[in-house]
């Protein structure tokens, strides 16, 4: 299903059929990804519903728009209101890399909004400026390289980095449908995302996390040594996040060790919001 906000159509899925006596978790996945990265996971009916949304410059949402609307600010507005336009006042946010930071960013922004927060592997940005500027240069080399050179030298690249070495033990399989859909994205997408809504580029939310009430879960894999000193340090901030490590998982746990991860999520979710408890 497509919805156009202020020029950009957006490209959502419903993963499991609505139902609205249920909650609904909004899934944002990660930097290369779309919205059919989370369907394996949740192949079986939950008792809550599943929107899957592809972010802007990826999947089947908008690509060619100006580069401004890539930044993430103006993207959570966006996302807000296609859960407005939806009618869905009230949600809870699980997001994958990209897609965390993402949902960090909307529930910062939209708190009235947001019921619950899920960060799979996830940062609330760069604390200083030094930090930031030198990343922005970094993710503007990267957007160059995308926009200069074949879209598979690029695949080939960022599927080496250490970040993603556990997942040469997936089965071939595997690796080929992620790789397969990493090559039917838009290079210019990716350009953009990387420029505009990257890391090094994107507000720092760091301070934010001692204001957000709502409940957090910080899961991170046992081999992403990166990520769980992250989750930790967040922690620190606001000691009321719920933190866990999934064993035998690198970065991209839904794809490492799904039903593991579909666990955490479950058990927490009914500890924090089960109505009939």
């Amino acid at each position: 299903m497509i919805h156009q906000i202020r020029g950009v159509n957006y490209a959502y899925q419903w993963l499991q059929p609505y139902d609205d006596q249920r909650p609904t978790v909004v899934a944002l996945h990660g930097f290369t990804g779309t919205r059919n990265t989370f369907v394996p996971m949740f192949d079986q009916q939950q008792s809550y519903n599943i929107l899957a949304i592809d972010l802007i410059g990826h999947g089947q949402t908008d690509v060619y728009v100006h580069p401004m609307r890539y930044e993430v600010p103006l993207l959570v507005a966006d996302l807000a209101e296609l859960l407005a336009w939806l009618e869905i006042p009230r949600y809870l946010l699980y997001g994958y890399s990209m897609g965390a930071r993402v949902a960090l960013a909307w529930t910062t922004h939209f708190p009235d909004a947001v019921e619950g927060l899920i960060m799979e592997s996830g940062s609330p940005g760069l604390f200083t400026t030094a930090e930031r500027s030198a990343r922005v240069k970094q993710d503007r080399r990267l957007a160059l390289k995308l926009m200069k050179e074949p879209l598979a030298t690029f695949v080939e690249y960022w599927q080496a980095l250490p970040l993603f070495a556990s997942q040469y033990k997936l089965p071939a399989e595997v690796q080929e449908r992620v790789r397969h859909g990493r090559l039917q994205q838009a290079p210019f997408g990716l350009a953009m995302s990387l420029a505009y809504g990257g890391t090094g580029k994107q507000p720092s939310y760091w301070a934010a996390l001692a204001n957000i009430h709502c409940p957090i879960l910080y899961i991170a894999g046992d081999k992403d040594l990166k990520f769980q000193a992250i989750g930790l340090r967040m922690k620190e901030q606001q000691p009321a996040i719920t933190y866990r490590v999934v064993p035998a998982a690198g970065h991209c746990i839904h794809l490492e060790q799904p039903t593991a991860l579909l666990q955490q999520i479950n058990d927490w979710f009914f500890q924090q919001f089960d109505r009939t408890a």
